[in-house]
């Protein structure tokens, strides 16, 4: 019994934590409140230090990452080129989904710019069992994107 409400008081602040941080980002903000329960439930957490790769471009992508502390750059290859920074991260952004949204490897790197990255992440399969199919919510904002793909 004891290690159940230990288990369940862990969940618990867990969710606390993060259901009024995704209210913060943009892309998940008109999500009710059951949604984001279960998301903060579902959610990852990672850290990653300064100049550290959280996605490399060309690799398979299923997954969806929101900044929750720090900074981050998309630094993008071209003909083999050296890599450009096209874009930058701060807290409450998010990155990962283009490579969902077109099945296709990821366009970008994604390195940590701060001394510590912090990110939740969900996978493919999480997001969509949780609020449905990935695209509806993730379309809103690929326009911003188009210049950099």
């Amino acid at each position: 019994m004891q290690l159940r409400m230990v288990v369940c008081l862990h969940f618990s602040r867990k969710r606390d934590k993060y259901e009024e941080f995704l209210k913060s980002v943009t892309v998940l903000s008109s999500l009710d409140h059951y949604q984001r329960a279960k998301l903060a439930d579902a959610i990852k957490e990672d850290k990653f230090k300064k100049d550290e790769f959280v996605i490399k471009q060309g690799e398979n992508g299923d997954v969806f990452y929101i900044i929750s502390e720090g900074e981050a750059v998309a630094t993008k290859s071209v003909d083999g080129g050296a890599p450009v920074e096209v874009m930058k991260y701060k807290v409450a952004d998010y990155f990962g989904e283009l490579a969902l949204l077109k099945n296709e490897p990821r366009a970008a790197n994604i390195l940590a710019k701060s001394d510590v990255l912090k990110v939740v992440s969900l996978d493919r399969n999480s997001f969509q069992r949780l609020l449905g199919p990935l695209d509806e919510i993730l379309k809103r904002n690929m326009a911003a994107y188009q210049d950099y793909c």
